[in-house]
């Protein structure tokens, strides 16, 4: 992770803007941006990896960066489209000599001709059939999402991550991405917002194709495990120190401090609560992402935060706070309820709830979303007509399946040997 999240801020506390520590899942959109690994060889065909996942809810913010060594395939895909925009705009500016029999000529040395055909059929074999799919999952992402305002500032929220870390670092954008990321061939913020937004489509088409084709049984069944009522509260974190020599020791005193803190708390006048509990908060709580708001999380709901957390602030009356610290894997908590509001009913949010779904079968399956994007693809009649393209995509989708297939029979052999 990047050098700023281990740094102090100014009050003294570890930034910690990667990981909120509350937090299970926040999410806005449950969305992944994605990436696709480097081809080892042709017979690797791979779509939709993780190059971002941005988690958010009011204050919190999550955000995880993978190594810059994880190159993604975009940079063959980026390459490409260079080289064939470049062909295409020589090919306008000027005439192209050909061959006799009408190839045209890209280059030429000493006792060798490099003819457009060769140029492409070398293209093909090594880029061909992960650029076609590209080409054929940013179609149908366009027929099947529609993109809206809080889309795009969605994207934008990206890009404007993206572009704070290269201030961080003092480099522009596209140096940034190439270094850092291993995203070349995207030299301006637009190019950058671009290839984010078509990812983030074509993300939004294959979790809409499982949601539309999941089970109405599996999805209210969902919907009843993951959203509740949405709750409001504050809260003062006082975390166990990971690097004590003495584990039972360091659990005891951030447990004792916490007890203090409720102490203190219990001499306050109700109508003087939040302010007391705000300052202790900022003079106190390990949190980053929220100490500095008084401890604030807003409209939070079982499936956002751990358990532990939600079921005890949910248990408190509005204006009430525990009187007795509240243990995670964070560390020990006080928390204060702010206020409640009624979950939604499953009609009036069923879309969402099937984005949310399929966002679950995805992340619990890294195989899924090849096998669904190909699902996806026959509902559109894809016939792909070069065999040799159509036998790697074929492999791909095989062997994918295949070693999905391997892997749940061994998982079922090592339960049944516990």
């Amino acid at each position: 992770m990047p050098k700023k999240t281990t740094e102090k801020n100014n009050k003294g506390k570890k930034n910690n803007t990667t990981k909120s520590t509350v937090s299970r899942k926040v999410e806005s959109k449950n969305t992944k941006i994605k990436k696709v690994e480097p081809i080892d060889n042709v017979e690797k065909v791979e779509t939709n990896k993780s190059v971002v996942k941005v988690e958010k809810k009011g204050k919190i913010k999550n955000f995880i960066i993978e190594s810059k060594n994880n190159t993604p395939f975009v940079v063959s895909v980026c390459i490409i489209v260079l080289l064939l925009a470049a062909l295409i705009l020589t090919l306008c500016m000027k005439r192209i000599p050909k061959t006799s029999d009408g190839d045209e000529i890209i280059a030429t040395l000493n006792g060798k001709t490099i003819t457009a055909n060769e140029l492409y059929e070398s293209l093909k074999e090594s880029y061909g059939t992960n650029t076609l799919i590209d080409i054929i999952d940013t179609y149908i992402s366009d027929k099947e999402v529609t993109i809206k305002d809080e889309d795009e500032d969605y994207v934008n929220e990206i890009v404007d991550y993206y572009k704070d870390y290269a201030d961080y670092y003092g480099v522009d954008l596209s140096t940034f991405l190439t270094n850092y990321v291993g995203l070349s061939g995207v030299s301006t913020e637009d190019e950058f917002r671009e290839y984010v937004l078509e990812d983030y489509k074509k993300t939004l088409a294959v979790k809409k194709f499982i949601g539309d084709n999941a089970d109405e049984k599996d999805l209210k069944e969902y919907y009843k495990n993951n959203y509740s009522d949405k709750l409001t509260a504050k809260h003062i974190l006082i975390e166990v120190d990971p690097d004590a020599e003495d584990q039972e020791k360091a659990d005891k005193e951030a447990y004792n401090k916490a007890v203090s803190l409720i102490e203190k708390l219990n001499k306050v006048d109700k109508d003087k609560l939040e302010d007391k509990f705000d300052k202790l908060a900022e003079e106190n709580s390990d949190d980053t992402a929220t100490y500095s708001n008084g401890g604030l999380i807003e409209d939070f709901s079982k499936s956002d935060v751990v358990e532990e957390f939600f079921n005890a602030a949910n248990k408190l009356k509005d204006g009430e706070y525990t009187k007795e610290p509240v243990k995670t894997t964070y560390g020990y908590h006080i928390i204060l309820k702010i206020s409640s509001k009624p979950v939604e009913k499953y009609n009036d949010i069923k879309n969402d709830v099937k984005l949310a779904y399929a966002e679950s079968l995805l992340t619990a399956d890294s195989t899924l979303q090849i096998t669904k994007w190909d699902e996806l693809r026959k509902q559109y009649k894809l016939s792909i007509k070069d065999d040799n393209i159509s036998k790697i995509y074929k492999s791909t989708i095989k062997n994918t399946t295949t070693t999905n297939t391997d892997e749940e029979t061994k998982d079922d052999s090592t339960e049944s040997e516990k």
